[in-house]
């Protein structure tokens, strides 16, 4: 355990991450001083807490005469680190780290399995926690997935395994973090509102391997474009999964998932499975394979496989109405996860697809490819809907503008016949027109259900 031998420590940003952080490091007697730009009533709740706690606390505002003192700071995942304050630290050479690197320090336990990825990180997270449990190992489950790094650190003892998801965000300001395990589950265009271009994006993304060494393992994802940029400069051991038989490591072949490494195991089919998609066989393959290099008994991975019942807003089947299945694949928030709900779906033309939301930037012309033959009609809603539609020019199938979700339910529901899907997988982040994509499914939800 790494104690951090200064006093004075500065938090950027006050969401979950930052609260954690200022209570953990409150109760270790260290002088905090908690910067915030936004105010509103949940806000200031959380600032008189940690204010009553003895922290120093501005909100509001982030002013450079705040943190003039300081000697680290911690910075929220949610903070782009271009803005004025974080210029002026570094300026200042003050050490600017990431609350997971905060976290790594403290633990007790190295013994940590990290995953990142454009899509699936949180699927595949929670099923290694579910695969773990099964197995009565020692685990606790955080990250990026709602509850952090730093606010369980109190529940890891020297045994405990840690599954960490972890964004390309929490990355950029890691410095001797280091897991027993990583996973890059895939890389595809998204958060170009924070980087500027693919490279900076994967240039955060691969730190997950920066620090480790071949006692480490990596897991990777081998059909993937980006990794094969990047994989001669990994260190650690590398496994793969893959559609394509792969040694060593797991792959899909004809309706099974394999194990090849001392020797070939059929692990499960995938008939038995209650998650969808081709994106969900991609995370099953990723937390069998870690499962497995952990030890853990083949009939318990695909027992706990099997019982897994997926997530909220990830190709959620919502109901089947006179032979129509609705889809709820809110979570989508990228064309690489349009691509696998289309991909995931079985038959010719029978796809009525509800795209766009929040404008991010990324170039849709590369699901023409996909959408051909696949999906009979598109319906588009939110601010991305007309770059959306011009970037899928010229493509022979029909679309139409609508104003919400409500409008997209109904419509969907008039022009599909049984046996057709309609898939409801933006490919847009949901903050145009709802707080979250939770809020966003939840709406989805709503209106189809509406119709029974």
């Amino acid at each position: 355990m790494n104690k951090i031998n200064i006093k004075k420590i500065g938090i950027i940003g006050l969401g979950i991450s930052g609260f954690d952080t200022g209570n953990f490091l409150l109760e270790r007697g260290y002088q905090v001083y908690i910067t915030e730009k936004n105010d509103n009533e949940e806000i200031r709740e959380k600032a008189n807490i940690l204010k009553d706690k003895g922290a120093k606390v501005e909100v509001g505002k982030h002013s450079t005469e705040f943190l003039k003192d300081v000697e680290l700071i911690v910075i929220s995942p949610g903070i782009d680190e271009k803005i004025e304050i974080v210029n002026f630290l570094k300026n200042r050479k003050i050490p600017i780290i990431s609350e997971i690197e905060l976290a790594y320090r403290f633990s007790k336990s190295k013994k940590i399995i990290a995953i990142t990825g454009t899509n699936g990180k949180t699927t595949t997270t929670t099923l290694i926690g579910h695969i773990f449990k099964k197995a009565n190992l020692p685990s606790v489950v955080c990250g990026n997935i709602g509850n952090t790094f730093i606010g369980e650190i109190e529940n890891i003892n020297e045994e405990t395994w840690i599954i960490l998801e972890v964004s390309s965000f929490q990355l950029e300001k890691i410095e001797s973090f280091k897991p027993y395990i990583s996973c890059l589950l895939n890389i595809d265009y998204d958060h170009f509102d924070r980087y500027a271009n693919m490279l900076e994006y994967l240039n955060a993304k691969k730190r997950i391997f920066e620090n480790q060494d071949i006692n480490d393992i990596c897991v990777l994802n081998f059909d993937d474009y980006y990794l094969k940029k990047i994989i001669k400069e990994i260190k650690g051991k590398k496994l793969f999964f893959s559609f394509s038989k792969i040694y060593p490591g797991a792959y899909y072949e004809n309706g099974h998932i394999y194990l090849n490494l001392f020797k070939r195991l059929k692990l499960l089919d995938i008939k038995n499975i209650k998650i969808q998609g081709r994106g969900n066989i991609s995370n099953i393959m990723a937390s069998s394979l870690i499962s497995y290099v952990c030890k853990i008994d083949t009939e318990i991975i695909k027992k706990a496989v099997e019982s897994f019942e997926g997530l909220p807003h990830r190709m959620e089947k919502v109901a089947v109405i006179e032979g129509i299945t609705f889809i709820n694949d809110s979570k989508s928030t990228n064309p690489h996860s349009v691509k696998n709900s289309i991909l995931s779906l079985k038959g010719e033309n029978n796809i009525v697809l509800i795209l766009g939301g929040k404008d991010k930037g990324f170039p849709y012309s590369q699901l023409k490819k996909y959408i051909k033959n696949r999906v009979k009609f598109i319906i588009l809603l939110g601010e991305a809907k007309e770059r959306i539609r011009k970037e899928l020019y010229p493509l022979d199938v029909p679309m139409e503008y609508v104003n919400d979700l409500k409008e997209a339910v109904s419509l969907s529901k008039k022009i599909s016949k049984k046996g057709d899907f309609v898939l409801f997988s933006p490919g847009c982040s949901s903050f145009d027109m709802f707080k979250n994509y939770k809020e966003r499914g939840d709406v989805f939800k709503k209106e189809v259900l509406s119709l029974l």
